[in-house]
């Protein structure tokens, strides 16, 4: 081990400890902020700019060259549709589309 870090987690040790512990059930606050911080350092820097420059090349090829066309979404696509919006919106996940439209239209 190089060396020691201090932390002060803003909502309390114990508090922490308990979320880390039973309702993400990492076996260690230590194991759970090396996570983190791998995690974050990942995101961060972990983008290689080769394989970033090869993806926005196909992207672009793909989108140049992709014809895209929209088509209306049959009786039993719509019903299928409507169906999952409304179960979203139930959930909490979203709004409805009817209430999108009436926001809409005022």
């Amino acid at each position: 081990m190089e060396g020691v870090i201090s932390y002060r987690p803003r909502m309390g040790k114990r508090k922490l400890e308990n979320l880390v512990k039973n309702k993400l059930h990492y076996k260690s606050i230590n194991q759970f902020i090396d996570h983190a911080v791998a995690q974050t350092l990942n995101e961060e820097f972990g983008h290689h700019p080769l394989a970033k420059k090869i993806a926005d090349i196909v992207y672009r090829a793909v989108a140049d060259h992709a014809e895209l066309t929209f088509l209306k979404p049959t009786a039993e696509e719509a019903k299928e549709i409507e169906a999952i919006a409304e179960r979203t919106a139930r959930d909490g996940r979203g709004v409805s589309a009817k209430e999108v439209l009436r926001k809409h239209k005022k």
